[in-house]
């Protein structure tokens, strides 16, 4: 990388230093969990030709990536909550960041209100309660005036996605994994149309702070290949996507256009690509990984595996690829209740 396109990368978004500070403040926090990664899974995975490792952020205590954000985040807020002008903080999610966010602030000792949208998984809504957190359920298209009402309370935000604190911490995965495995030549990351873009940014921008070799995919998930609605980035520098999102399937989240200036603008610049995959696929990813490993994994988070087994990836044979496995937040009968639905469907289908 030039060194002015670094530095432009720093004075736009964050430095090395503060990559660097926030790795060494979330491994000191006790809540963090220094994740395993599981390697030479290719075999497992009947992905001959690859060398895959699993970066199991899903073992997190609050059993997603998100917590690791969060600690950082939350100790840039500290000058603020501790000046005693708000009540709390408040959020929107549709359930691994408000999770997240409600185990901290309980072991904090700080107020959270988590306002959720009603196609949020029930479990995932009676969850954020139970670790203590004000759940507020409404429809999606209200969720923005709740947070402004929350606001005007005197409630702090806690952004979701488009924080760069929260980036900085999603991207100390990236230096977790060298100090564990070395350098990986491919990151593979889930990136969904609910989760706002803020891991893969905080991966894709560490690595290009860093001025690592490393190429950085994301993973979208679209109910079926004839209806994306993201498009796709070929070199550094395209377009990564459209800020619009969608809601139904498998991908039960925020339906609105919630995809944040900040992570988009990083996206744009310094992810190397992004693929589609349907939502049949992460099922049969998440069987997979079940079956033959029992990792429980919620299907948005089996994206980088679904794209590795049907080829959508296959320019990465030959290289070392670290896919990222986010979260595990998903009750298993839900999840087989959908693998015993897709298999019916593809029975149907087979018959006619």
């Amino acid at each position: 990388m030039e060194p002015s396109l670094k530095k432009q990368l720093e004075n736009e978004w964050f430095t090395i230093e503060e990559l660097r500070s926030s790795f060494s403040a979330i491994k000191a926090n006790p809540l963090y969990r220094r994740t395993p990664v599981l390697v030479d899974c290719a075999d497992m995975l009947a992905l001959p030709g690859f060398s895959v490792d699993l970066k199991m952020e899903s073992m997190q205590v609050s059993g997603s990536y998100k917590l690791r954000g969060i600690v950082w985040q939350l100790e840039k807020l500290k000058a603020k909550l501790e000046a005693g002008h708000h009540c709390g903080l408040v959020t929107m999610s549709a359930g691994n960041y408000g999770i997240s966010l409600a185990i901290c602030c309980r072991t904090y000792g700080i107020p959270c209100r988590v306002v959720m949208p009603d196609t949020s998984p029930q479990y995932k809504r009676q969850l954020v309660a139970s670790l203590g957190a004000e759940e507020l359920c409404c429809q999606a298209s209200n969720m923005s005036a709740l947070l402004d009402e929350s606001q005007a309370n005197g409630w702090l935000l806690s952004h979701p996605f488009d924080d760069l604190n929260l980036v900085c911490g999603y991207g100390t995965i990236l230096m977790e994994l060298m100090d564990t495995i070395g350098l990986p030549d491919v990151v593979v990351v889930p990136a969904g149309p609910f989760a706002g873009g803020g891991l893969l940014c905080g991966i894709a921008l560490a690595a290009r702070l860093l001025e690592l070799p490393t190429k950085v995919f994301g993973v979208e998930v679209v109910p079926s290949e004839s209806n994306e609605k993201f498009k796709h980035c070929t070199p550094i520098g395209s377009c990564v996507r459209t800020v619009d999102s969608f809601a139904g399937g498998e991908m039960k989240g925020l339906p609105e256009k919630y995809v944040g200036e900040n992570t988009f603008r990083i996206c744009f610049d310094c992810v190397d690509g992004v693929v589609s995959v349907p939502e049949d696929d992460l099922i049969n990813a998440c069987a997979v990984l079940l079956d033959t490993a029992g990792i429980i994994v919620e299907p948005f988070a089996a994206g980088p595996v679904a794209a590795l087994m049907t080829g959508k990836l296959d320019s990465c044979k030959g290289e070392k690829v670290v896919a990222i496995i986010g979260s595990r937040n998903i009750e298993l009968s839900d999840l087989l209740e959908r693998q015993r639905s897709i298999t019916q469907d593809t029975c149907a289908a087979v018959a006619r």
